[in-house]
This record gives C-alpha cells, structure tokens and sequence, in this order.
C-alpha cells in the first residue's frame, strides 16, 4: 500500500484534515437520513447501502437531460459532461452521471476527471469521491494515492472518499484505516470517518470519537518529550477533538432539537459536554429563544452550562436586551455573575435609565457587583460623574477599584478639570490616583509638541 506524504508531523495532520474537513464536507452531516444525491424526478440514485436503486416519478423521461445526454433514456457520458459549457447543465449531466455510476464505471470516470481538471471543479471531485467510497471504498482509497504530489488535495480526496466509505460501511472504513502505515494520514482520514458516520450514525460517531480522544490523551500524557511540546500535542488533540464534536453536533442538531438536547445531556462531565451545550444552545437559541432559555435554565448551576447560557442571554438580548437580564438574574449566582455582564452592556447602550432602575432594586450579589461594573463601564464616555457612583456602590474591593480606575481615565481625557476634582474623593488610593494623573499630563505634554511642531 502507497503511503501518504501530506504533512511534517501527525498532530498537526489533525488539525489540517478537520481545515479540510469544514471546507470540503460541511454539510456531510445534515441529512443524516438522505443519500449522497437524490433526484425527485425517479431517476436512478445511490443508494444508502451504496449500490444502485431504480425508482419512478411522475414527471417520467421528461426531466432527462434534453442537451448532451444524446437519445432519451441513454445515459450520460463523461466526454458530454466535460465537453458542456453550459454550467446549468453540466451541473445536471455530473448528477446524472454519478447516479449511473457503479463500480465498474467509477474507476474510468475517476481518471476523466482527473485529467480534465481544470474543466471541473474541486467540489466535483469531492462529490464523486464520496459518492464512490459509498460503492467501492476500497478502490476509492487505492486510486487516490494519485495526488501523492499535491499533498492538499490530496487530504481532500481522502477524507471524501473515506466519508462516503464510513456512512455506508464504518467498520470497513477503520479497518482500512487502521491499516495505513502512516501516522499523518491516519490523523487526517479520521476526520473522514467521522463525518461519514455522523451523517448515518451520529451516536456511533460519538462513542467512536470519544474512545479516540481516551486514546490521544493517553498517547499525549506518555509522550518522550518536553512540557512544552506536550502542551503543543495536547492543543492540537483538542482542536482535531473540537471539530468533530462540532460534525456530530450538526448531524444532530439535524435530526431535532430535542434528540440534540438529549445527546448533549447524555456526554460525559468535562469540556465535551461543555462544547456540545455550547454548540447545541446556539443553534437552539437562534431558532426558538424561549424554548433554549428554559432548557438551559435546568442545567444553569452546573458548569458545563456556562457558555451555553452566555449563548443564550446573547441572543434573548438581540431582541430585548431587559428580558435577557431579567433571565440571568433569575438563574443561580455562579452562572449569574458570569453571564449578566454582557446582557447589561447591551440593555445599557439601548435605555440607560431602565437598566439602572434595575439595578437598584438588585440584592447585592456578585452578580450585581458584575452587572453595575458593566453598566458603569458603558456609562463613562457620556456620563462619567454617573459612572463614577455606579462604581463605588460596587461591594467587591478589587472590582470597585478596577471600575473607578476605569472610570477615571475616560473622565480624565473628556473632561479633566471635573476628573481632577472628583480624584480625592473618589475612594481610589493615593497610588493609583498619582498614576492617573501622571498619565494624563504625559499626555497633555504629548499634545503640546505636537502642536508647537
């Protein structure tokens, strides 16, 4: 078996192939229960076992090709797809041609299009590759140790090919991989493979990605190398990691919401179930806010919600940044405190007044300590003086005196007479008090020459 000359190092394959990945099978994973290419007009169609169906349509011969295709009812060549400059229509011919396809006839196809490369296109290719790792895996596989001089393209071709292998196929597909002899194509086929599940198995996909990262981990902690090259490793096990979370979750997300939901709540504790709460209350929140809002208000005290909640309060706060806040005050202060910053600002910005009626009637709670320093930072550039009393009602030592700093420099550059003032009762120390001031006549005298040049 030829071996794959793609990359200088394993781990960052890893991280190229789930680059191509997202370029080249981003929408592998959404129809998780269609084939590659279908017609609704009962043409012939790959099916989801990879061999050829017939079926009937109403619209019958009609919808044949009328240009190119030759007789009605013959099908279409390769040289009368290249040969088409009509994009239209070659677009149709190359579906027409890969729904003929068997593996005899994909082989002769492959070099066609290979040689003619410049007459097609790289999403093409990638079409065809899966759709023939969905009939032949193996052949698919074999031919693409052609592009061995393109490294890129190669990667692309692999992950196509071993896709459409793993939809119909996954144990064939690791079987095939677990024997490349190559560390860097096997990181960037595995990307591949799970796309290809994920678009037909999603759960398999999981527990299969999941295994793999018990196994990366393990290879990592052992690894004969220093502390930083180990974090390197362990940076690019993650994001390879990452990107596949991200496939699976798309394949769910795509079979409904509450299959995604209960996918996410089934994960192991740890970052996983956190990207996977991320990824699913984003989508989730842009489609039905309400119904987001109240599926993460039953997880908002465990960690893994964090960022789930600040996906949430995000997109609550598009619409009606009051409601957003009202949302997170009510939720438990651990996750409060971290997500009422950015819902304040907004509300902030669209109607100062409501928000800091709001937060008057706060209890004080680290949540309100976090939701006045927002405010007062969004105050400081129209109203310092107000900003500047919002930050010393702030309970916490070290929050109030980053805030009043803050405060005090904007307040410095639009009005510095006021800020100079307002300093020594400001409730900073002497220190930082000394250094606001220096800083501002720094400035000043920067100015000055300017001006005086």
């Amino acid at each position: 078996m030829k071996k794959y000359l793609l990359l200088n190092t394993a781990w960052l394959a890893l991280a190229l192939g789930a680059f191509l990945l997202g370029r080249s099978t981003s929408g592998d994973a959404a129809g998780s229960d269609e084939v590659l290419i279908r017609k609704s007009t009962g043409k012939s169609s790959i099916s989801r076992s990879g061999s050829l169906e017939n079926t009937t349509g109403s619209a019958g011969d009609s919808n044949r090709i009328s240009r190119g295709g030759g007789q009605d009812g013959a099908r279409v060549t390769i040289g009368q797809f290249l040969n088409e400059r009509d994009p239209l229509l070659a677009n149709r011919m190359f579906a027409e041609l890969i729904l003929s396809m068997d593996a005899s006839s994909a082989g002769g196809i492959f070099e066609e299009l290979k040689s003619k490369r410049g007459q097609g296109s790289d999403e093409q290719m990638t079409l065809f590759l899966r759709a023939w790792g969905q009939i032949d895996g193996s052949a698919a596989m074999e031919a693409i140790d052609e592009f061995e001089r393109d490294p890129r393209r190669q990667a692309q071709a692999g992950i196509a090919a071993i896709s459409g292998w793993a939809s119909k196929d996954p144990e064939g597909a690791k079987a095939y991989l677990a024997s490349v002899d190559n560390e860097m194509a096997r990181g960037v086929l595995t990307q591949g493979i799970v796309s290809g599940m994920a678009s037909t198995d999603p759960d398999g996909a999981t527990d299969y990605v999941l295994e793999l990262d018990q196994i990366q981990r393990a290879q990592v902690a052992d690894a004969d190398t220093g502390e930083e090259r180990r974090q390197w490793l362990d940076r690019g096990r993650a994001y390879a990691f990452d990107r596949q979370l991200d496939t699976i979750a798309t394949a769910q997300i795509a079979l409904g919401m509450p299959n995604a939901t209960a996918w996410a709540e089934n994960l192991p504790e740890g970052t996983i179930k956190a990207s996977a709460f991320d990824r699913i209350a984003d989508r989730f929140a842009s489609e039905d806010p309400a119904a987001a809002a109240e599926w993460v208000r039953g997880h908002a005290d465990q960690e893994y919600a964090e960022r789930a909640v600040r996906e949430v309060a995000e997109e609550l706060g598009r619409e009606n940044p009051e409601q957003a806040v009202r949302w997170v005050a009510d939720l438990p202060d651990a996750t409060r405190s971290r997500a009422i910053s950015q819902s304040m600002e907004r509300w902030t910005r669209e109607d100062p007044v409501a928000a800091g009626s709001f937060l008057q009637d706060m209890a004080p709670s680290e949540s309100r300590d976090a939701a006045v320093k927002s405010y007062a930072n969004e105050l400081d550039g129209s109203d310092p003086q107000m900003a500047a009393e919002w930050a010393g009602s702030i309970a916490n030592d070290q929050m109030r005196s980053e805030t009043l700093n803050g405060v005090a420099r904007s307040w410095i550059r639009r009005d510095p007479e006021g800020a100079r003032a307002w300093l020594p009762g400001s409730g900073l120390s002497g220190d930082q008090q000394e250094r606001i001031l220096r800083d501002a006549d720094r400035r000043q005298q920067f100015r000055d020459r300017f001006r005086d040049n």
